[in-house]
């Protein structure tokens, strides 16, 4: 009984980790989107200061999301590499590119073509 309750936890923490993946893989797509944007506006009509306005609560609801998803794959990563497999691993995998996302996300936001409106 023991052992199935086991590979249960296991097979639910490995589900976790997938989704994980998979919204680190959202992330970058919305990401990799906005600086598409951004860069075809300056390619279209020239670079200049504030060319390009981002709310601000969206921006701290993407910080807390990513945030959530970086400690979530920590935790899984701290249940699952005890055990053999590749999931702590893919927890891991998630965690930095959870972190990666943040980082290129906030970058953009620090750049003068960016103007944060309230």
């Amino acid at each position: 009984m023991l052992a199935n309750d086991v590979g249960a936890v296991r097979r639910r923490w490995s589900v976790l980790v997938v989704g994980l993946l998979a919204g680190a893989v959202a992330q970058h797509w919305i990401v990799g989107a906005r600086i598409a944007h951004a860069a075809t506006i300056c390619w279209k009509t020239g670079a200049e200061a504030g060319l390009i306005t981002m709310h601000g609560v969206p921006q701290i609801m993407f910080l807390l999301v990513s945030g959530i998803g970086v400690a979530s794959s920590v935790l899984a990563a701290q249940r699952l590499l005890l055990q053999r497999g590749l999931g702590g691993y893919m927890a891991l995998l998630s965690a930095a590119a959870y972190i990666a996302g943040i980082t290129v996300w906030c970058a953009l936001l620090a750049t003068p073509f960016v103007r944060i409106v309230h």
